[in-house]
């Protein structure tokens, strides 16, 4: 027969977790959480789990990188949230290309910064594809 989840137990529950537990907030765009739970589910893990082991695995990977490795010039690495649809193609382009999609995104800002400063050499906004305004 199962216990019953008395009033005593979940003061002993929280006095458990405020002595032992650390509490962080995290704040992400809408839709986030849901498809972070349908991953954490897909795993068969917690999305608390989930988002512990990830944050873990990120740091024992930047703490095993070598100096040639790691962050010049003062800029540190860092995350950038993309649409759904953005990530979706990057993903299916670094994969056709062969490269872990860190890479492929490092490469493509570089060629896309490439065509900007081309277009921005012509007078043409990269942003809009129409001329640049000349300030007065």
């Amino acid at each position: 027969m199962a216990q019953k989840y008395t009033e005593a137990r979940k003061a002993g529950n929280r006095k458990w977790d405020a002595a032992n537990l650390d509490r962080i907030s995290v704040a992400a765009p809408k839709g986030t959480k849901e498809r972070w739970k349908a991953a954490a589910v897909a795993l068969d893990k917690s999305l608390n789990q989930l988002i512990v082991e990830a944050v873990d695995h990120q740091i024992s990977q930047d703490r095993d990188k070598g100096p040639s490795e790691a962050p010049q010039d003062g800029f540190e690495a860092g995350a950038v949230l993309l649409p759904s649809e953005a990530y979706k193609r990057a993903v299916a382009a670094s994969t056709a290309s062969g490269e872990d999609l860190p890479e492929f995104v490092a490469r493509a800002v570089d060629v896309q910064a490439k065509r900007d400063k081309t277009s921005l050499a012509m007078g043409i906004n990269p942003a809009t594809g129409g001329k640049l305004e000349k300030e007065a």
